[in-house]
């Protein structure tokens, strides 16, 4: 028996020497990420004033650090076995953790609209002192707030694209939404700038509206994930990362079990469960040519077709169950 046609799923830990270099690349790199994360959070809360839209930012970056960690305990927990109590084991984990980080998101960003519009509404004006106040622009404090702001827009260029892109070859959304955000840490930290600078030449409240645009921003991504998130774990048709096309590895397994003599119908069924994906294929055979053997070599076949793959099932059903349970459906796989 070889190893896909064992009937234990495969693990994590037999991911292609590839995918396990990217894996261990990621993981290095989010270890970066969080230290470098930590360095803006300490430059921000050093310049910390009284300026609403520097609090947003600094909240945000706080915030930031809760994806890298929890991509990194999710990497951790999904390489445990199964389990008696956990016998499809917790390959999930990497779900749980992109769902905990798009709800970490879309309550920060909420909280920073209500903040934000509560003092607009309220005319709290800030207490950092204008440009003139300041005996001239070379003693105006805000200047080193600026200079923090511009740090916690760089180190986002610095450290996103290489994770983005390690994130597509390990379809991981997690990791992918947290290393796309390079362009919300960007609008975030130019909108924070503007703010400082209106508290500069007096226009207090431009420092509260950019605290406004950077709350619904922040949750509009947010809302953007939780939403992937949660249909990710109530088993939504599996899609390409980044993007709402569907993933051709479900119609590639349909027309490769169509192509069969034997096969009379098949329904191909697939879920992702983290970075990885199990599926199931109903199959209608002719029952006079179909045998245990043909089952095993195009599941064999069909395991070899993407490393993504850690468990796939054939099941024989007859006619009447497959219209039953097929015939009124249509085909998920078809393009939408």
């Amino acid at each position: 028996m070889t190893e896909h046609s064992r009937s234990q799923p495969r693990r994590p830990g037999q991911l292609p020497a590839e995918k396990q270099r990217d894996l261990a690349a990621a993981r290095r790199q989010e270890w970066g990420t969080l230290v470098m994360r930590v360095t803006v959070v300490a430059a921000l809360y050093a310049a910390l004033g009284s300026s609403q839209a520097l609090h947003a930012v600094w909240l945000k970056s706080l915030w930031s650090l809760l994806p890298p960690i929890a991509f990194l305990l999710a990497v951790r927990l999904e390489s445990w076995p199964p389990t008696r109590r956990f016998p499809y084991g917790f390959y999930r984990a990497g779900s749980i953790a992109f769902l905990t980080s798009a709800l970490a998101l879309t309550c920060m960003g909420g909280y920073l609209i209500f903040a934000g519009a509560r003092s607009l509404i309220e005319h709290h004006q800030p207490s950092l002192s204008t440009i003139n106040a300041a005996a001239g622009p070379a003693h105006w404090t805000g200047w080193w707030i600026i200079a923090a702001l511009a740090y916690s827009v760089a180190v986002p260029w610095i450290i996103g694209r290489r994770r983005q892109q390690l994130a597509i070859d390990l379809h991981d959304k997690g990791l992918y939404a947290d290393a796309s955000m390079g362009r919300v840490n960007w609008l975030a930290g130019s909108a924070a700038i503007i703010g400082v600078l209106g508290i500069g030449f007096g226009v207090w409240w431009l420092d509260f509206a950019a605290a406004l645009a950077i709350g619904l921003d922040i949750t509009w991504h947010g809302l953007r994930h939780l939403y992937t998130a949660i249909c990710d774990l109530i088993d939504e048709i599996p899609r390409r990362i980044g993007s709402s096309e569907l993933d051709p590895l479900g119609a590639e397994i349909r027309d490769f079990l169509r192509g069969h003599e034997w096969i009379r119908d098949v329904r191909v069924r697939l879920r992702e469960e983290g970075r990885l994906l199990t599926g199931i294929a109903l199959i209608c055979p002719y029952e006079d040519e179909a045998s245990l053997a043909q089952f095993e070599s195009a599941r064999e076949k069909i395991e070899a077709m993407d490393w993504r793959l850690l468990d796939f099932q054939l099941v024989p059903v007859c006619d009447t169950t497959f219209e039953r349970y097929c015939i009124e459906t249509p085909d998920q796989w078809s393009p939408d």
